[in-house]
């Protein structure tokens, strides 16, 4: 062997582990930042959404007559409500829910929000929930002290 093939194979023998352990510390930092990012950024959305929720005063579900299920119902009505309601500042989508008929179907699903107030963060959902498409039959439904109030959404 000559001596620069001998040379170069020191010198990659030398300079490989190194080398290499930068290419691997690399490939975990952009590992680590691709994927705590998102994490993140989710983590304080949700602390936002829940101090926003807690200045809200009233509880109210809308009881949607359409049977679909709990990832459409998220979709259809929950995100873009919630994201209009935080957008005006008068409320946020707090769940959701599905009710079963006795033969196993859905019979219906419920958005349940925090609203700031009962009458402009009211009516806002209200309409953004006809803009959604809530068919007839559907309600809002609420309480002012120990009487249960229930107006139609469409």
């Amino acid at each position: 062997m000559s001596d620069f093939t001998s040379k170069l194979i020191d010198f990659v023998i030398g300079w490989f582990p190194i080398l290499f352990g930068f290419g691997v510390l690399a490939a975990l930092a952009v590992w680590f930042i691709m994927g705590i990012g998102p994490h993140l950024r989710q983590r304080r959305k949700r602390i936002e959404h829940s101090a926003l929720e807690a200045t809200m005063h009233y509880s109210v579900c809308a009881k949607i007559m359409e049977p679909i299920l709990p990832m459409a119902r998220g979709r259809k009505y929950e995100e873009p409500l919630d994201q209009a309601l935080v957008g005006a500042k008068l409320g946020v989508v707090s769940g959701g829910g599905t009710q079963m008929g006795k033969d196993g179907a859905i019979a219906w699903v419920e958005v349940v929000m925090a609203l700031a107030d009962l009458d402009a963060a009211l009516q806002f959902a209200r309409q953004q929930l006809r803009e959604l498409g809530a068919p007839a039959g559907s309600v809002l439904v609420y309480r002012v002290g120990d009487q249960q109030v229930s107006i139609e959404i469409p």
